[in-house]
């Protein structure tokens, strides 16, 4: 392979030829002592320049070849100074020489790391005083805070209320345009921003004041009102309390707006929640369900319910969970196919004020385990970048709604989280583009009304009380608080959603080889207590009840144990109790478990439901390929 010192002999060569070939042809013109003096002054100092670079381009080369084997040798100063050199005198040379590190570096080394080390002393000069520069606009124009649960330092920006996240794309465009302007046109590099965001964070977290930041929903501590962020370009926000609502042009407490996000529509007053069902397939024994999800998601202090969304192809599931993403938080892609990994769920969560995710074919158990954090309240940590010890956190707390063929929630504690639908198959189709034009059409007078119901939920929600029991208690009673405000009687909601829960309790048993076998187990019992002994003894009791699921089936006593533990809660709904026994009551051969009937009746109305639910479920796993209506 042609190095890059030859490359650069060759090019010299050229160079030289075309040089001497001018000066022999205009030697006549420069032919007294001072001009032939100087000629050769520049000639020796482009052939010093010519040794040094080639010197330097040599020590590149080699380490080049030697960092294969030693990456370290990259942060050494033999390179750092030869690179530095480069740079300083020959742009060209330095951009190959650039190409071929990141061709042969190894993939742990970044590039990006040896421009920053790299960079010669001249320009990091003016960096600095670029970087001055950005410090000052920022600190002159705007309110530096910190918000403390979210960890980011934020600036808003003096008389026009607007709230940017230092670091963020949004900031560093904002600020390179405000640098642009004030400067007669100058531009401020990559590096002095970067520079400066570094110093305004420092600043933000340790001169700033301390203030909680929020996305689209936030709750005013003090006077107890809700208020939701339009996101237009006044950045207004809706005031909700249990007199009424009304547009607000500066809000009270702080909102920034990601760069995916977009504008709430625009409420009237008066407004009919009731066009909502015109466009989403919901049907009409759910509907209270997703009324009061809708409303919870304007909440910020309580927990949120997970939405599912299920049915067959052509069900309008995506289209449904669209439209109900656009009421909360819309975005320029309302929904996001299945994401990789944990890490990109909780990254939506930390950019987003809902979590939507469309057409997944499973949850894995990692995931449901994310959705229950995200939906709670919660957080992840990971490695910081570029950072060998470092932590970063991103705590959230949001709305999450998905949608699939098969039913999605399988683990027990997110499915007392969850609100289950299934969706019916649509019977009329409509072109896309129409009922798109008509939901936008008809936004205003449902975002209106379901801010109406929002008031007078809230207005209720004191008088309301409920028995506790409820794994959502929060979203039980706002939902029956609304219920009431729409005269259903008192308990209407809580019944229905009780009937709901206990619906996901029998999937997640279904789904469950280990459960499913215990009813079983237990329905062809004729006594009360249906088993007592060891997990060993039970695991081979269970054997002949597993059916053709043999890959969730337990392999040990222990597995076993743990199949019962995540359990317990979903068999006590089915009348089954499971009661592990500790201590003294412990065999000498192992841990006991006992297994009770509350209810012969139960468990066999409950294990019958079960059945059905399967044949049902096998029945819809058909592949969704397109958008209903």
């Amino acid at each position: 392979m042609k190095s890059i010192i030859d490359e650069v002999r060759a090019e010299a060569e050229n160079s030289a030829a075309v040089d001497s070939t001018f000066f022999l042809s205009s030697q006549n013109e420069r032919n007294d002592v001072h001009n032939v003096h100087h000629v050769h002054q520049q000639e020796n100092t482009q052939e010093i320049d010519k040794i040094e670079l080639e010197k330097h381009l040599a020590t590149v080369e080699s380490i080049i070849e030697r960092a294969k084997e030693n990456p370290g040798l990259y942060a050494s100063t033999e390179f750092t100074d030869a690179a530095k050199f480069i740079r300083e005198v020959d742009d060209e040379v330095w951009i190959r020489c650039r190409v071929k590190i990141k061709r042969e570096k190894p993939s742990g080394v970044l590039l990006s790391e040896i421009d920053d080390a790299t960079r010669p002393d001249s320009e990091i000069g003016g960096e600095r005083n670029v970087a001055a520069a950005l410090i000052k606009l920022v600190v002159d124009r705007c309110e530096l805070f910190y918000d403390k649960n979210a960890r980011d330092a934020f600036v808003t920006i003096t008389g026009d209320n607007v709230t940017l996240k230092v670091g963020s794309m949004d900031f560093s465009e904002w600020l390179s345009f405000a640098y642009y302007k004030d400067s007669g046109h100058s531009s401020a590099s990559e590096g002095a921003i970067k520079q400066a965001s570094c110093t305004l964070s420092g600043l933000c977290k340790f001169e700033g004041k301390s203030e909680r930041v929020f996305m689209r929903a936030a709750k005013h501590e003090e006077t107890g009102a809700y208020y939701l962020f339009m996101g237009d370009e006044k950045n207004r926000v809706v005031e909700i309390t249990p007199t009424g609502w009304r547009m607000v042009d500066k809000s009270p407490v702080k909102f920034w707006k990601p760069s995916s996000s977009v504008a709430l529509p625009e409420p009237v007053d008066g407004g009919d929640v009731n066009k909502l069902w015109e466009f989403c397939n919901i049907p009409e024994e759910y509907r209270l369900l997703v009324l009061a999800w809708l409303l919870e998601c304007y909440r910020v202090d309580t927990p949120f319910p997970v939405l599912e969304l299920n049915g067959v192809m052509g069900s309008a599931k995506s289209t449904t969970e669209s439209q109900l993403r656009t009421l909360v938080d819309p975005s320029t892609s309302n929904l996001r196919p299945a994401p990789k990994n944990v890490e990109d769920i909780f990254v939506c969560a930390g950019n987003n004020h809902m979590v939507a995710y469309e057409n997944l074919s499973y949850l894995p158990a990692k995931w449901q385990d994310a959705f229950c954090t995200i939906a709670t309240g919660g957080g992840a940590g990971g490695r910081a970048l570029f950072t060998n010890g470092e932590e970063f956190l991103i705590e959230v707390k949001r709305p999450i709604v998905i949608n699939g063929i098969p039913s999605l929630i399988t683990a027990q504690d997110l499915t007392e989280r969850s609100i289950h639908l299934e969706l019916p198959r649509v019977e009329r189709y409509l072109c896309e583009g129409d009922l798109q034009k008509g939901f936008d059409a008809a936004l205003p007078e449902i975002f209106g009304g379901l801010l109406d119901l929002f008031v007078k939920t809230l207005a209720k929600l004191p008088e309301v009380k409920t028995s506790g029991r409820e794994r959502m208690v929060d979203f039980c009673r706002l939902g029956e608080a609304m219920a009431q405000s729409m005269s259903y009687e008192a308990g209407a909601f809580t019944d229905l959603y009780n009937e709901n829960r206990k619906d996901s309790v029998i999937r997640s048993i279904e789904s469950s080889p280990v459960a499913s076998a215990i009813l079983e187990m237990a329905e062809e019992s004729a006594f009360d207590t249906v088993f007592h002994g060891t997990y060993k003894e039970l695991l081979d009791k269970l054997t002949p009840h597993k059916g053709g699921d043999s890959e969730g089936w337990p392999k040990s006593e222990k597995g076993l144990s743990n199949a019962l533990k995540r359990n317990i809660p979903a068999l006590q709904e089915a009348d089954v109790l499971v009661l592990p026994e500790r201590g003294k009551q412990q065999n000498k051969k192992g841990r006991t478990v006992t297994i009770k009937k509350a209810g012969v009746h139960g468990v066999r109305c409950v294990h019958d439901s079960a059945k059905t639910i399967s044949k049902e479920k096998k029945s819809s796993e058909l592949a969704d390929d397109g958008r209903p209506f």
